[in-house]
């Protein structure tokens, strides 16, 4: 899962202000409905964060930031992380009746995710899905400090919790078992299993690239550049499953002779 660092977006961007002001105005009249019935409704007609979308794909790329799998030719959802309506722990019970209402026109909330990741697949989907850590308690308007368990992909923390084994399952990498516990469920919640192959075949990819390099690297150590070039391709942040990638490598390298020349390469798609 890569880490996503909302505030890199420019609120003087000519596109974000337009729609920053928009959703002043929207906020404005959903501050002033007083019923969960009064809300859900305006809600419903109101749905311009699908308009921030381009924003988000704009600065971070096109693909889900749960799974890391590639949007393009899909519609993508803009995910409302702490759910809009209502609120539910992981079995479905509800926490929140009215969910976290306020925060549903601001973008610091918004998350960009396959449908694969949001809606009901299988026994997944986050849905309306938020539980929280036990013995905690649920935000409350003007207090957004609840403590969640799913890991969040805007916490640089939740997103270096995890990697994939050489089958693209993920694994924890932290030996706690609340860390583990939070994995566990997001992988149920997020649907990662779904995307297992798909690791398993970035890993292979990068395995390739590697092997290449090396091989050019002894022989040819002029002609290297292709092949660096296709393994910044696949640790570029845009690019699908790029967080899997770059951990791979990284790992890979450790105590080889051409380490500097990958990672001085890599700084330069930071």
């Amino acid at each position: 899962m890569r880490y996503i660092d909302l505030s890199i977006i420019d609120t003087n961007d000519y596109d974000v202000k337009k729609w920053l002001n928009k959703a002043k105005q929207r906020n404005k009249t959903l501050l002033s409905k007083t019923t969960h019935a009064e809300r859900e409704n305006y809600l419903s007609s109101a749905k311009i964060w699908s308009e921030f979308k381009p924003i988000l794909i704009k600065y971070f790329g096109d693909k889900c930031w749960y799974s890391e799998c590639s949007l393009d030719g899909s519609f993508g959802d803009i995910d409302h992380f702490r759910p809009k309506n209502r609120s539910t722990d992981e079995q479905g019970n509800i926490i929140l009746q009215d969910g976290y209402w306020w925060l549903a026109y601001d973008y610091l909330n918004y998350r960009l995710s396959c449908e694969k990741c949001n809606r009901s697949f299988g026994n997944g989907g986050k849905n309306d899905m938020f539980p929280l850590k036990a013995g905690t308690f649920p935000a409350t308007q003007g207090n957004n400090n609840d403590t969640s368990i799913l890991l969040d992909p805007c916490e640089q923390r939740d997103s270096d919790l995890i990697d994939c084994d050489e089958d693209g399952k993920i694994i924890s990498l932290s030996m706690d078992p609340y860390d583990q516990m939070r994995i566990d469920i997001s992988t149920k919640i997020y649907n990662w299993d779904c995307f297992n192959n798909a690791r398993r075949r970035v890993r292979l990819e990068c395995k390739t690239a590697l092997e290449s390099f090396e091989i050019i690297y002894k022989s040819a150590p002029d002609e290297m550049e292709p092949a660096l070039r296709q393994i910044c391709n696949l640790l570029d942040p845009k690019a699908p499953y790029s967080s899997f990638s770059r951990r791979y490598i990284e790992l890979k390298i450790q105590d080889k002779p051409y380490a500097d020349v990958i990672i001085k390469a890599l700084e330069s798609i930071q």
